[in-house]
């Protein structure tokens, strides 16, 4: 048994102890009351009598000349006003979870400077909304199935909308767009974030594109925050162990699958093997480790039936729960360490007591440094570092 496996499995003993009083019970998971679960309608529209918000939808037009479109998101600053975004030095990309609710994203991010004029200024959250194909507001803009997007595939292919355009294109024409001369003079970070199905978008775009290195050699911080994500992209066949002892390939007998993307690399869609899939494991690998990511886990985030979570083979290889998962991924990051020179960029944190929660995990100490850089946030939750070295 390796030194992190051992660290690792009390880590989740510990945690899932101290979240058992928070085990969901009838009024639904974590708390909600009846009827107002949060994952009872996982890809319908947010509900246009959710509380009002002085956060407001923008429409943006993104992609090189001749191939633009529009795109739907929400922003902490008038992006038709060049004159509120001289001063931005941040800005944060937030990706919405399961229930596509941007603005609640952005709301999230937006309450740890609450009250302070000078975050207000020079931090600008920028929250895109993915449509689905039900979206009657959201016509001619790009649209997918279900939670095709969280994977970076394309956009469905109909008449009255654009071409279809991978969902991690959308990210690309993002960061293009904020960073082309001029647009944001005073820029010096890029923050991606996003939590549940957004951080799976984050950690997986964090793997797959292009754009990382380019952007930091002009002398932008680019980082990653990736919060409770229900599973992760794994760059080799190994798994934590069914055994609970470290980490092996998995039994196809079990999962035929489970080395195919959106879980590993086998069987990547065409649309993304023209994006950047032409680096091998180890190539993708090395790089992704000099990538600067952070990863957060609600230690509460341990309820293995909520309706959001993943249930296919691919994701149980990973384990049960999404805090299981994200140990287990740690883990197995930490046991590859060694191979890296300079060492990984990667840190990981448990939130103490805070389970499938955006707002709440967003809220908490460490969140808030990944997110802002340091500062008087206002923050409700403390954190753990996890262990950045494997134990023997």
């Amino acid at each position: 048994m390796t030194m992190f496996s051992s660290c690792a499995c009390a880590l989740l003993l510990a945690v899932s102890a101290s979240a058992a009083a928070q085990t969901p019970g009838p009024s639904g998971p974590y708390g909600n009351p009846p009827g107002n679960d949060p994952y009872s309608d996982l890809y319908a529209s947010p509900s246009s009598a959710s509380q009002p918000s002085p956060l407001a939808s923008q429409r943006m037009e993104l992609g090189p000349q001749g191939h633009r479109y529009p795109f739907p998101v929400y922003a902490s600053l008038p992006l038709n006003a060049p004159g509120s975004l001289s001063k931005v030095k941040r800005l944060i990309i937030v990706v919405h979870d399961e229930r596509r609710d941007a603005r609640r994203s952005l709301r999230a991010v937006a309450a740890l400077y609450a009250g302070q004029a000078g975050p207000k200024a020079d931090t600008l959250i920028v929250a895109p909304r993915f449509p689905s194909m039900v979206d009657a507001s959201l016509q001619g803009m790009p649209a997918w199935r279900r939670t095709g997007w969280m994977e970076g595939l394309p956009s469905i292919a109909a008449r009255d909308r654009p071409p279809p355009i991978s969902s991690f294109r959308i990210l690309d024409d993002l960061l293009r767009h904020f960073t082309a001369p001029g647009r944001l003079p005073a820029l010096q970070t890029l923050v991606l974030a996003g939590l549940g199905a957004g951080a799976q978008m984050v950690q997986r775009y964090a793997v797959l594109n292009p754009l990382d290195e380019s952007l930091r050699a002009t002398g932008l911080d680019l980082t990653y925050v990736v919060a409770n994500a229900e599973s992760y992209l794994y760059l080799s066949p190994l798994r934590p162990s069914r055994t609970g002892r470290g980490y092996t390939r998995y039994e196809r007998g079990i999962c035929p699958t489970y080395e195919h993307y959106r879980y590993g690399l086998e069987d990547l869609p065409a649309v993304l093997q023209n994006y950047d899939g032409r680096l091998s494991r180890i190539q993708l690998a090395t790089r992704y480790a000099q990538r600067r990511v952070t990863y957060l886990l609600g230690s509460a985030d341990t309820n293995p039936e909520y309706a959001g979570l993943d249930k296919g083979c691919g994701a149980e290889a990973e384990g049960a729960t999404p805090l299981a998962r994200g140990l287990g991924y740690w883990g197995y990051e930490m046991r590859a360490r060694a191979k890296y020179a300079p060492k990984p960029a990667h840190r990981g944190f448990i939130v103490q007591d805070i389970g499938h929660s955006e707002t709440e995990i967003y809220a908490s100490a460490c969140a808030a440094r990944a997110l802002l850089g340091d500062g008087n946030w206002t923050t409700t939750a403390t954190c753990k570092a996890l262990p950045s070295q494997p134990s023997m």
